[in-house]
Protein backbone atom coordinates (compact mmCIF):
# COMPACT_ATOMS: atom_id res chain seq x y z
CA UNK A 1 0.00 0.00 0.00
CA UNK A 2 1.54 3.40 -0.96
CA UNK A 3 2.20 5.72 1.59
CA UNK A 4 2.94 9.51 0.80
CA UNK A 5 4.98 11.11 3.20
CA UNK A 6 7.38 10.95 5.80
CA UNK A 7 5.94 12.40 8.98
CA UNK A 8 9.19 13.81 12.18
CA UNK A 9 9.44 11.83 15.00
CA UNK A 10 9.90 14.95 17.02
CA UNK A 11 5.98 16.04 16.74
CA UNK A 12 3.70 12.81 17.47
CA UNK A 13 0.11 14.36 17.47
CA UNK A 14 0.93 16.06 13.94
CA UNK A 15 2.35 12.43 12.82
CA UNK A 16 -0.21 10.78 14.45
CA UNK A 17 -2.42 12.78 11.84
CA UNK A 18 -0.75 12.24 8.78
CA UNK A 19 -1.24 8.42 9.45
CA UNK A 20 -4.71 8.48 10.33
CA UNK A 21 -6.44 7.80 6.69
CA UNK A 22 -9.37 9.16 5.50
CA UNK A 23 -10.33 7.30 2.71
CA UNK A 24 -8.74 4.99 -0.03
CA UNK A 25 -8.86 4.45 -3.57
CA UNK A 26 -7.00 2.81 -6.59
CA UNK A 27 -4.31 5.06 -8.25
CA UNK A 28 -3.28 5.12 -11.62
CA UNK A 29 -0.08 5.62 -12.22
CA UNK A 30 1.95 4.54 -15.97
CA UNK A 31 -0.85 2.19 -17.48
CA UNK A 32 -0.23 0.18 -13.83
CA UNK A 33 -2.71 0.25 -10.78
CA UNK A 34 -1.44 0.57 -6.82
CA UNK A 35 -3.21 1.33 -3.72
CA UNK A 36 -3.51 5.04 -2.90
CA UNK A 37 -4.40 6.39 0.90
CA UNK A 38 -5.58 9.39 1.16
CA UNK A 39 -4.32 11.58 4.70
CA UNK A 40 -5.83 15.05 3.74
CA UNK A 41 -2.98 16.56 5.30
CA UNK A 42 0.25 18.17 3.49
CA UNK A 43 2.62 16.11 5.77
CA UNK A 44 0.52 12.55 5.06
CA UNK A 45 -0.06 13.51 1.16
CA UNK A 46 2.91 15.96 0.28
CA UNK A 47 5.48 16.05 2.53
CA UNK A 48 7.86 18.08 0.29
CA UNK A 49 7.64 21.65 2.43
CA UNK A 50 8.98 23.85 -0.99
CA UNK A 51 6.57 21.79 -3.44
CA UNK A 52 3.05 21.20 -2.50
CA UNK A 53 1.56 19.71 -5.86
CA UNK A 54 0.30 16.19 -6.29
CA UNK A 55 -1.85 14.55 -9.38
CA UNK A 56 -3.15 11.21 -8.66
CA UNK A 57 -5.94 9.38 -11.09
CA UNK A 58 -7.51 7.44 -9.20
CA UNK A 59 -10.87 5.07 -9.64
CA UNK A 60 -13.21 4.35 -6.77
CA UNK A 61 -15.44 1.61 -6.50
CA UNK A 62 -17.05 2.34 -3.45
CA UNK A 63 -18.68 5.42 -1.85
CA UNK A 64 -16.01 7.73 0.01
CA UNK A 65 -17.33 9.42 2.90
CA UNK A 66 -17.38 13.01 4.10
CA UNK A 67 -13.76 14.21 4.58
CA UNK A 68 -11.64 17.21 4.45
CA UNK A 69 -7.95 18.11 4.30
CA UNK A 70 -5.84 21.01 4.49
CA UNK A 71 -4.69 21.46 0.67
CA UNK A 72 -7.19 22.59 -1.94
CA UNK A 73 -8.11 20.20 -4.49
CA UNK A 74 -8.74 20.96 -8.80
CA UNK A 75 -10.92 18.06 -9.58
CA UNK A 76 -11.65 17.00 -12.99
CA UNK A 77 -14.24 13.93 -13.58
CA UNK A 78 -12.29 11.69 -16.21
CA UNK A 79 -15.15 9.01 -16.54
CA UNK A 80 -18.73 7.30 -14.59
CA UNK A 81 -20.84 9.13 -12.68
CA UNK A 82 -21.15 9.50 -8.93
CA UNK A 83 -23.50 11.67 -6.42
CA UNK A 84 -21.09 14.37 -4.65
CA UNK A 85 -21.77 15.01 -1.18
CA UNK A 86 -21.24 18.40 0.58
CA UNK A 87 -22.81 20.35 3.66
CA UNK A 88 -25.15 22.31 1.70
CA UNK A 89 -26.33 19.90 -0.93
CA UNK A 90 -25.89 16.31 -3.04
CA UNK A 91 -25.44 16.42 -6.93
CA UNK A 92 -24.93 14.32 -9.64
CA UNK A 93 -21.12 14.58 -10.97
CA UNK A 94 -20.71 13.29 -14.87
CA UNK A 95 -17.77 12.71 -16.87
CA UNK A 96 -15.97 16.13 -17.93
CA UNK A 97 -17.58 18.00 -14.97
CA UNK A 98 -14.33 20.12 -13.20
CA UNK A 99 -14.85 21.76 -9.66
CA UNK A 100 -12.52 23.24 -6.92
CA UNK A 101 -12.29 22.00 -3.37
CA UNK A 102 -10.85 24.08 -0.84
CA UNK A 103 -8.99 23.80 2.18
CA UNK A 104 -10.89 22.23 5.00
CA UNK A 105 -14.01 21.74 3.18
CA UNK A 106 -15.89 19.01 3.92
CA UNK A 107 -17.13 16.30 1.01
CA UNK A 108 -16.87 12.81 -0.68
CA UNK A 109 -19.81 10.50 -2.83
CA UNK A 110 -21.83 8.14 -3.02
CA UNK A 111 -23.45 5.18 -5.81
CA UNK A 112 -20.13 5.86 -8.11
CA UNK A 113 -20.42 3.81 -11.31
CA UNK A 114 -17.05 3.35 -12.99
CA UNK A 115 -15.99 6.60 -11.68
CA UNK A 116 -12.26 7.96 -12.84
CA UNK A 117 -11.09 11.21 -11.16
CA UNK A 118 -8.17 13.60 -11.49
CA UNK A 119 -7.45 15.20 -8.57
CA UNK A 120 -4.87 17.74 -8.93
CA UNK A 121 -3.85 18.71 -4.66
CA UNK A 122 -1.97 21.83 -4.38
CA UNK A 123 -1.20 24.48 -1.92
CA UNK A 124 -2.75 27.61 -3.49
CA UNK A 125 -0.14 30.14 -1.58
CA UNK A 126 2.57 28.47 -3.38
CA UNK A 127 0.83 28.24 -6.94
CA UNK A 128 -1.79 30.90 -6.84
CA UNK A 129 -0.69 33.48 -5.07
CA UNK A 130 1.10 36.82 -7.11
CA UNK A 131 -0.41 36.19 -10.62
CA UNK A 132 -1.62 39.47 -12.59
CA UNK A 133 -2.92 37.75 -15.51
CA UNK A 134 -5.03 35.53 -13.32
CA UNK A 135 -6.33 37.95 -11.34
CA UNK A 136 -7.47 39.74 -14.21
CA UNK A 137 -10.02 36.25 -15.47
CA UNK A 138 -13.71 36.46 -14.88
CA UNK A 139 -13.76 32.52 -14.95
CA UNK A 140 -10.81 32.30 -12.20
CA UNK A 141 -12.47 34.21 -9.87
CA UNK A 142 -15.23 32.06 -9.92
CA UNK A 143 -13.87 28.61 -10.50
CA UNK A 144 -11.09 28.98 -8.14
CA UNK A 145 -12.59 31.74 -5.22
CA UNK A 146 -16.58 32.02 -5.43
CA UNK A 147 -17.54 28.70 -6.45
CA UNK A 148 -15.61 27.10 -3.75
CA UNK A 149 -16.25 29.58 -0.76
CA UNK A 150 -19.84 29.64 -1.71
CA UNK A 151 -22.50 28.51 0.42
CA UNK A 152 -25.63 28.05 -1.70
CA UNK A 153 -26.50 25.05 -3.72
CA UNK A 154 -27.49 26.44 -6.97
CA UNK A 155 -23.84 28.82 -7.24
CA UNK A 156 -22.27 25.48 -6.61
CA UNK A 157 -24.09 23.67 -9.65
CA UNK A 158 -22.31 26.39 -11.70
CA UNK A 159 -19.05 24.59 -11.76
CA UNK A 160 -17.23 23.85 -15.24
CA UNK A 161 -18.31 21.07 -18.11
CA UNK A 162 -15.73 20.03 -20.40
CA UNK A 163 -16.57 19.11 -24.10
CA UNK A 164 -14.63 16.25 -25.73
CA UNK A 165 -12.42 18.58 -27.18
CA UNK A 166 -11.49 20.28 -24.16
CA UNK A 167 -11.46 17.59 -22.24
CA UNK A 168 -8.34 15.84 -24.75
CA UNK A 169 -6.33 19.47 -23.73
CA UNK A 170 -6.99 19.04 -20.25
CA UNK A 171 -5.77 15.45 -20.23
CA UNK A 172 -2.61 16.12 -21.92
CA UNK A 173 -1.63 18.86 -19.37
CA UNK A 174 -2.38 16.56 -16.31
CA UNK A 175 -0.97 13.44 -18.29
CA UNK A 176 2.63 15.71 -18.38
CA UNK A 177 2.00 16.74 -14.94
CA UNK A 178 2.11 13.56 -13.59
CA UNK A 179 5.14 11.99 -15.71
CA UNK A 180 7.14 14.86 -14.38
CA UNK A 181 6.60 14.04 -10.96
CA UNK A 182 7.27 10.33 -11.08
CA UNK A 183 10.04 10.69 -12.82
CA UNK A 184 11.74 14.08 -11.74
CA UNK A 185 14.56 14.57 -13.82
CA UNK A 186 16.19 17.71 -14.33
CA UNK A 187 13.89 20.65 -13.99
CA UNK A 188 10.48 19.07 -13.32
CA UNK A 189 9.52 21.27 -10.90
CA UNK A 190 9.53 24.12 -13.08
CA UNK A 191 7.85 21.64 -16.21
CA UNK A 192 5.18 21.05 -13.37
CA UNK A 193 4.56 24.44 -12.32
CA UNK A 194 4.17 25.68 -15.77
CA UNK A 195 1.31 23.03 -16.82
CA UNK A 196 -0.47 23.48 -13.53
CA UNK A 197 -0.94 27.03 -14.18
CA UNK A 198 -1.31 26.42 -17.69
CA UNK A 199 -4.07 24.08 -16.49
CA UNK A 200 -5.79 26.74 -14.29
CA UNK A 201 -5.73 29.53 -17.17
CA UNK A 202 -7.23 26.96 -19.59
CA UNK A 203 -9.94 25.93 -17.33
CA UNK A 204 -10.76 29.36 -16.14
CA UNK A 205 -11.11 30.71 -19.88
CA UNK A 206 -13.31 28.39 -20.19
CA UNK A 207 -15.55 28.83 -18.08
CA UNK A 208 -15.91 32.28 -19.14
CA UNK A 209 -16.68 31.43 -22.56
CA UNK A 210 -19.80 29.18 -21.03
CA UNK A 211 -20.95 31.44 -18.31
CA UNK A 212 -20.08 35.25 -19.30
CA UNK A 213 -23.79 35.40 -21.33
CA UNK A 214 -25.34 33.66 -18.44
CA UNK A 215 -25.91 36.87 -15.76
CA UNK A 216 -25.96 34.66 -12.80
CA UNK A 217 -25.11 36.71 -9.57
CA UNK A 218 -22.21 34.39 -9.24
CA UNK A 219 -20.77 35.34 -12.66
CA UNK A 220 -21.43 39.03 -12.04
CA UNK A 221 -19.75 39.43 -9.09
CA UNK A 222 -16.75 37.60 -10.21
CA UNK A 223 -16.76 39.97 -13.68
CA UNK A 224 -16.98 43.14 -10.88
CA UNK A 225 -13.74 41.77 -9.01
CA UNK A 226 -12.07 41.26 -13.09
CA UNK A 227 -12.69 44.75 -13.59
CA UNK A 228 -11.75 45.53 -10.50
CA UNK A 229 -7.96 43.93 -11.07
CA UNK A 230 -8.17 45.04 -14.57
CA UNK A 231 -8.36 48.62 -13.76
CA UNK A 232 -7.52 49.62 -10.41
CA UNK A 233 -5.35 52.35 -11.86
CA UNK A 234 -8.01 54.33 -12.77
CA UNK A 235 -10.94 55.84 -10.79
CA UNK A 236 -13.23 53.56 -9.76
CA UNK A 237 -16.71 54.54 -8.76
CA UNK A 238 -19.26 52.10 -6.49
CA UNK A 239 -21.60 52.94 -8.97
CA UNK A 240 -19.88 52.08 -11.72
CA UNK A 241 -19.04 48.21 -10.20
CA UNK A 242 -22.96 48.03 -8.76
CA UNK A 243 -23.62 48.47 -12.44
CA UNK A 244 -22.15 45.60 -13.71
CA UNK A 245 -23.07 43.40 -11.05
CA UNK A 246 -26.85 44.68 -11.33
CA UNK A 247 -27.61 45.53 -8.46
CA UNK A 248 -28.15 48.69 -6.84
CA UNK A 249 -25.63 50.81 -4.70
CA UNK A 250 -26.46 50.00 -1.66
CA UNK A 251 -26.96 46.08 -2.47
CA UNK A 252 -23.74 45.68 -4.17
CA UNK A 253 -22.02 47.05 -0.97
CA UNK A 254 -23.91 44.33 1.18
CA UNK A 255 -23.63 41.56 -1.12
CA UNK A 256 -19.71 42.75 -1.90
CA UNK A 257 -18.94 42.35 1.67
CA UNK A 258 -20.85 39.25 2.59
CA UNK A 259 -18.97 37.65 -0.09
CA UNK A 260 -15.50 39.31 0.37
CA UNK A 261 -15.47 40.06 4.24
CA UNK A 262 -14.52 43.54 2.89
CA UNK A 263 -16.04 46.81 1.65
CA UNK A 264 -15.11 47.59 -2.35
CA UNK A 265 -13.23 50.63 -1.22
CA UNK A 266 -10.88 48.63 0.71
CA UNK A 267 -10.40 45.70 -1.77
CA UNK A 268 -9.80 48.34 -4.39
CA UNK A 269 -6.78 49.82 -1.78
CA UNK A 270 -5.70 46.06 -1.69
CA UNK A 271 -5.29 45.50 -4.74
CA UNK A 272 -3.69 48.63 -5.19
CA UNK A 273 -1.11 48.65 -2.39
CA UNK A 274 -0.21 44.85 -3.47
CA UNK A 275 0.91 46.14 -6.49
CA UNK A 276 2.43 48.73 -5.37
CA UNK A 277 4.61 46.92 -3.07
CA UNK A 278 5.94 44.83 -6.16
CA UNK A 279 6.70 48.10 -8.13
CA UNK A 280 8.39 49.55 -4.73
CA UNK A 281 11.44 46.51 -5.52
CA UNK A 282 12.34 48.29 -8.85
CA UNK A 283 15.10 50.83 -8.32
CA UNK A 284 13.77 52.58 -11.46
CA UNK A 285 10.91 53.36 -9.75
CA UNK A 286 10.72 56.52 -7.33
CA UNK A 287 7.97 56.43 -4.54
CA UNK A 288 6.01 59.24 -6.34
CA UNK A 289 6.25 57.10 -9.50
CA UNK A 290 4.55 54.06 -7.93
CA UNK A 291 1.94 56.22 -6.32
CA UNK A 292 0.38 57.30 -9.66
CA UNK A 293 1.13 53.99 -11.12
CA UNK A 294 -1.03 52.67 -8.43
CA UNK A 295 -3.80 55.21 -9.05
CA UNK A 296 -3.12 57.24 -6.10
CA UNK A 297 -4.18 60.97 -6.73
CA UNK A 298 -1.16 62.21 -4.60
CA UNK A 299 1.81 61.05 -3.08
CA UNK A 300 1.18 62.03 0.60
CA UNK A 301 -2.55 59.87 0.07
CA UNK A 302 -0.82 56.91 -1.18
CA UNK A 303 1.83 57.36 1.85
CA UNK A 304 -1.02 57.32 4.56
CA UNK A 305 -2.34 54.14 3.46
CA UNK A 306 0.49 52.13 2.47
CA UNK A 307 1.71 52.87 6.26
CA UNK A 308 -1.79 52.18 7.73
CA UNK A 309 -1.74 49.09 5.82
CA UNK A 310 2.04 47.72 5.74
CA UNK A 311 3.28 49.01 8.64
CA UNK A 312 5.64 51.16 7.53
CA UNK A 313 6.27 54.31 5.12
CA UNK A 314 7.12 53.07 1.46
CA UNK A 315 10.19 54.77 0.91
CA UNK A 316 11.23 52.71 4.37
CA UNK A 317 9.53 49.44 2.53
CA UNK A 318 11.67 49.97 -0.75
CA UNK A 319 15.29 50.82 0.97
CA UNK A 320 14.08 47.88 3.38
CA UNK A 321 13.16 45.68 0.47
CA UNK A 322 16.28 46.65 -2.27
CA UNK A 323 18.54 45.41 0.54
CA UNK A 324 17.16 42.08 0.62
CA UNK A 325 17.51 42.05 -2.64
CA UNK A 326 21.10 43.33 -3.08
CA UNK A 327 22.09 40.72 -0.35
CA UNK A 328 20.12 38.08 -2.02
CA UNK A 329 21.80 38.50 -5.28
CA UNK A 330 25.66 39.00 -3.24
CA UNK A 331 24.88 35.46 -1.47
CA UNK A 332 23.59 33.40 -4.75
CA UNK A 333 26.25 34.85 -7.51
CA UNK A 334 28.67 31.95 -8.28
CA UNK A 335 32.36 32.56 -7.65
CA UNK A 336 34.40 33.81 -9.89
Amino acid sequence: MARFGNPSRSRPAKADRARRPVGAAVELVGGQTRPQVCYGTYAGDMPEQGFRLRVALVEHADSFRMHAHEYSELCVVLGGRATHLTDYENHPLETGDVFVINGNTRHGFQEPQGLKLCNVMFDPRQFLSGHRDLDKMMGYHALFDLIPRSRHPKEFRERLHLSTAAMASVTSLITTMQNELEAKEEGWQTVVRNNFLLLVAFLSRLYTRQKRRHGTPLVRMASVVSHIQKNFRQPLRIEELARLAHLSGSQFQRTFKRTYNTTPVKFINQVRLHEACELLKDPNRDVTAVAMECGYSTPAFFSTQFKACVGEAPSHYRRRKLAELATHNVTTSPAL
